[in-house]
């Protein structure tokens, strides 16, 4: 079948799905998802309303009540338990890599801009260790050789840095900020900040991102951006909602619910997990 030309999608959807080897069993299931397409905006590609000074002030203020933790502490550990949606792991086996990441124990050290992540999972364990642009893997004990591999765990650690820390992470990392129209999400209205990442999440030189911040509670709810770190993933976007937020005993404000979502090319649940544990500089708060 040749979705373009039937007239079933947009080229660029048709080629996006065409990169992601949907199986065939599955292409009616993708068909229907995309029947319900996402509402949300584009990242990179959404309307402006305000300036960048105004961007950076909402950013600034949403690190500042979170604790900005990015900034504060030597060491950051969390523990982490979900599980995968099932379409989502047929269409991005090496990137879900569901036989390791059950479950994680993940250790952040911002004033070197290092991470360690030890996944687990029903076909043992895997180790990423990123550090600036180098990425190590070691699976079962094995280093790994496979680009496609490494380039998937880049990706996931600088995302996961991204959704721990937030705006924090985001305020020196982040270029080309603006506002765009408000929006209303689990009964709050929140800004939105938009904004560009060079380099980009894991092995890309560039992605966009869009983050909702609460506007009364000034906490982090959503974040979009854009997957160009695998040639497999590129031009598709996600977002994760954020929600569970709890506060340490210094203050610090944490997020303990996380569920991911795929807006483009196909419309489906991705990955629903939780935060059930937190040392901060060495002291277990959590």
């Amino acid at each position: 079948m040749d979705l373009y030309h039937d007239g079933l999608l947009t080229r660029k959807t048709a080629e996006l799905i065409s990169t992601m080897h949907l199986p065939s069993c599955l292409l009616g299931v993708g068909l229907s998802l995309l029947a319900s397409c996402s509402s949300l905006p584009v990242p990179g590609g959404a309307a402006r309303t305000g300036t960048s000074t105004d961007a950076v002030a909402v950013l600034k203020r949403s690190a500042a009540l979170s604790g900005n933790p990015w900034r504060n502490y030597r060491q950051v550990k969390v523990a982490y338990a979900g599980e995968w949606h099932s379409l989502t792991t047929r269409l991005q086996p090496v990137l879900t890599d569901p036989g390791f990441r059950k479950g994680s124990v993940e250790t952040y050290q911002p004033r070197v801009g290092r991470v360690l992540q030890l996944h687990s999972g029903p076909q043992g364990s895997k180790q990423v260790v990123r550090q600036g642009s180098k990425t190590e893997v070691l699976v079962n004990g094995m280093a790994s050789k496979d680009s496609e591999v490494i380039a998937a765990a880049a990706l996931v650690a600088d995302a996961y840095t991204g959704f721990l820390f937030g705006p924090s992470w985001l305020v020196g990392r982040s270029s080309d900020l603006t506002l765009l129209e408000e929006k209303p999400l689990g009964g709050e209205r929140c800004e939105l900040v938009a904004g560009k990442l060079s380099p980009g999440i894991g092995s890309s030189a560039e992605d966009h991102f869009i983050v909702w911040i609460g506007k009364d509670s000034g906490l982090m709810r959503r974040f979009q951006f854009s997957l160009n770190g695998l040639e497999s993933t590129r031009g598709a976007d996600v977002e994760v909602t954020f929600s569970d937020h709890w506060q340490a005993a210094d203050g610090s404000i944490w997020p303990g619910h996380f569920v991911e979502t795929i807006q483009r090319p196909i419309l489906t649940k991705a990955h629903d997990w939780r935060l059930n544990g937190l040392w901060l500089d060495g002291r277990k708060v959590r």
